[in-house]
């Protein structure tokens, strides 16, 4: 009885369980950003550059800082002097003396601290910008992968069937040959191809396990079942002009931006060294307390306790340091000058990177258009070449062609749909706009 409830029990829950959805691309990001160690280097270096900010501000603000001391004395001393005095200087005294002082200083006018906070801000707006750029370059590692192991399950698909529709062509031909209406060299072709697509298929048998193992240390998912783009896919060209598209990218591009941040970050040192930037101009408040602790040193001339306060301004002004000041001024003008050019540079590269990308998505998507049309023709083909072997107007051989060039007209169609995904990601990308949104989207 207990096995009939058990096994009713088994039957319920396989007749109500929900089969559990394929990984798509998105769920295959989301993946990688909690499991891809890279991934997390990034967030800590910009969790690292975030502090930045408030140290720039601590320059800004007042700086307070403690002293204290402790002193112990023995002295012994030895004066001629009237007899009502020379208890006060003769004879051997000791004691201890403490003291405490507190000094705050507030920046007024300090060219150099300005410059510093100014780098310091442009340190962490660059890391955040620079984590950017590493997450969509994670996007892009995990579609490469994605679509890797999609381009191996095919070609593995495509080898399979190239030995299955070998080894029936074989039959067929075994056949028609032990009935005297084939010769043995229509045999012994199916053989070989049968044996070449045996070949292939632990070739692709290997490159699809490797894909899988990418694609696993990666983002810690199998790869077993993945989400494939929709059948009747219709690609569409890109989304604005190549103009429009150069144009965001010399703008907008991660690198470019890191790139302005670091030329802003070097301008800012050609000032500190200037004339108008060396003086500095600080508020000073400062107590200071000296109290004896005990001893035999106290007597009328020294007292139990002293204490100063004090408030003013204090202005420096380096006038000359064997001309170092002047070298480090021209060191900065050029260092400005150099990131400068490198943000030309990044410009460029992102321009390039951009015409790059759009051509990939424009001539991808006629390239696709231009296939599904060659794989309609490749089927009708087949199906003439084998009508006509048939009818004896083709040769065996003539329809194991037709079948190879069907199969690789649709592994090629395949094959350009993924590469016509990826360059969609790497123009968003080369342009600044690559987010997970557009995983979301891609392949409906």
């Amino acid at each position: 009885m207990m096995r009939l409830l058990t096994t009713c029990a088994a039957t319920a829950l396989c007749t109500f369980a929900v089969p559990a959805a394929a990984t798509d691309l998105a769920d295959a990001y989301a993946a990688a950003v909690m499991h891809d160690p890279d991934h997390a280097v990034a967030r800590a270096a910009r969790d690292a550059g975030d502090e930045a900010d408030v140290q720039a501000r601590a320059l800004k603000r007042p700086s307070l800082q403690a002293q204290g001391g402790y002193q112990y004395n023995a002295a012994e001393t030895n004066a001629r002097l009237p007899e009502d005095l020379d208890p006060y200087f003769s004879g051997s005294r000791s004691g201890s003396r403490a003291g405490v002082g507190v000094q705050a200083v507030q920046p007024i006018y300090d060219a150099a601290k300005s410059a510093q906070a100014t780098q310091l801000h442009e340190k962490a707006a660059s890391g955040r910008v620079q984590f950017e750029g590493e997450q969509q370059e994670l996007i892009l590692r995990v579609a490469q992968a994605y679509f890797a192991v999609l381009s191996a399950q095919d070609a593995l698909s495509a080898s399979s069937r190239q030995y299955d529709a070998a080894e029936e062509q074989r039959r067929g031909a075994q056949a028609r040959f032990e009935a005297g209406r084939a010769r043995i060299t229509d045999v012994r072709e199916a053989e070989a191809r049968r044996d070449a697509s045996a070949v292939s298929r632990i070739a692709d048998q290997s490159g699809l396990a490797i894909a899988q193992a990418s694609f696993a240390e990666l983002t810690g998912l199998p790869g077993t079942d993945l989400a494939r783009p929709r059948s009747d896919l219709v690609p569409a060209l890109p989304p604005v002009s190549l103009e429009e598209a150069t144009d965001i990218a010399s703008r907008s591009a991660p690198n470019v931006r890191i790139a302005e941040h670091a030329a802003r970050a070097a301008g800012a040192d050609i000032e500190r060294y200037s004339l108008a930037g060396r003086p500095v101009v600080e508020g000073v408040a400062s107590y200071q307390g000296q109290y004896r602790l005990g001893g035999a040193d106290g007597n009328a001339i020294l007292p139990d306790r002293i204490q100063t306060a004090s408030v003013g301004l204090r202005l420096t002004v380096p006038l000359y340091a064997g001309g170092g000041i002047t070298s480090k001024q021209r060191e900065a003008e050029a260092l400005a000058t150099q990131a400068m050019h490198q943000l030309e540079a990044a410009r460029r590269d992102a321009r390039l990177q951009t015409q790059k990308a759009w051509y990939a998505v424009h001539n991808g998507a006629r390239q696709i258009a231009a296939l599904t049309v060659a794989s309609v023709s490749s089927h009708a083909q087949q199906d003439a070449a084998t009508t006509g072997r048939e009818v004896g107007i083709r040769t065996q051989k003539d329809v194991l062609d037709a079948q190879s060039q069907t199969i690789a007209t649709g592994s090629d169609r395949l094959n350009a749909i993924y590469a016509y995904l990826q360059a969609r990601l790497q123009l968003d990308a080369a342009m600044g706009r690559l987010d997970e949104d557009d995983l979301r989207t891609l392949m409906r």
